[in-house]
């Protein structure tokens, strides 16, 4: 559990570390084809199965908003943004799952579950308005809460398919729609590993390798060993394992408006949270429904 949040935190200095030398999309590009390549072995070993027709349009539905869309927009707003507090503002990535259920599902979250919601946006706005002065910091932390919303698409679109693929498949998959929409960037990014510092270029394979392929593997291990709502825990460390991470690697520190947003956005998510597993009719119930949505994150990128 602590292998993955310092993993999945890591993404986010990573990202801040790479953006000097690489563009956003370039790192984009980058992360998803590393992320392919090291799957691709167990394509070849019959690990990951075949794609069903029938299932094309939604896995790139989902590789679309929960690759291309998720990284390009949180590497843009990680310009203006520190690490710490993107981590922040992405862990409200529950409210927007919750706003869809209630919009396109039909879900019920009752008082409790609007009272986390409310709590945990109004958080969400806070760190947005406190996590730096001027435009270019508001206009950061607002394309962040965007890839937010973007990772709750995704998670949304990838909860059937979860259904008929494993965790790897829907990644692989996922990723290789993702990658068809950089393609394009692809010689410029090829430009950029040429003249990039090695400590950039170091960054970019973290991100592909540390934070997508082993958070994955860790994750995994962790679903197997220990319940869902213990699993859960590990989705509330990483925003700290980031902070943590940002002050080490740059000595980055958010403002008290921002960590008293970010305090706001975790006790929203955590209230919404406990509502959905009193609900529950039985603890057998609440471990299988668990771990679905908790394979979704691993799924769509290692949340990074």
């Amino acid at each position: 559990m602590a292998a993955t949040a310092v993993l999945w935190g890591s993404a986010f200095p990573a990202i801040r570390m790479a953006l000097p030398d690489y563009s956003p999309a370039a790192v984009a590009l980058l992360r998803i084809t590393i992320t392919v390549i090291l799957l691709l072995p167990f394509l070849a070993l019959g690990k990951i199965g075949r794609l069903r027709r029938g299932d094309a349009l939604r896995m790139a539905a989902f590789g679309i908003t929960g690759m291309t869309a998720y990284q390009v927009l949180l590497c843009f707003g990680e310009k203006s943004v520190e690490a710490g507090t993107a981590a922040m503002l992405i862990a409200a990535s529950p409210v927007f799952t919750t706003i869809l259920g209630m919009a396109f599902l039909g879900d019920r979250p009752g008082v409790r579950g609007i009272t986390g919601l409310g709590v945990a946006l109004s958080g969400a706005l806070l760190v947005a308005f406190t996590s730096g002065s001027g435009n270019g910091s508001l206009m950061g932390a607002l394309m962040v809460l965007a890839a937010a919303a973007t990772q709750a698409t995704s998670f949304a679109l990838q909860k059937p398919l979860l259904k008929k693929y494993s965790g790897a498949e829907c990644v692989f998959y996922g990723s290789l729609f993702g990658l068809l929409p950089l393609l394009p960037l692809a010689p410029g990014a090829v430009g950029q590993v040429a003249a990039a510092e090695g400590q950039r270029t170091a960054a970019v394979v973290w991100l592909g390798l540390g934070c997508t392929a082993m958070a994955f593997w860790t994750w995994s291990r962790t679903l197997r060993a220990t319940t869902a709502s213990t699993a859960a825990l590990v989705l509330y460390a990483v925003p700290v394992a980031a902070l943590g991470l940002d002050a080490v690697a740059f000595g980055n520190a958010p403002g008290t408006g921002a960590v008293a947003g970010g305090v706001l956005v975790l006790a929203g998510v955590a209230v919404a949270t406990l509502r959905r597993r009193a609900a529950a009719p039985s603890p057998s119930r609440v471990a299988a429904r668990g771990a679905g949505a908790l394979r979704e994150p691993s799924s769509a990128g290692a949340r990074g």
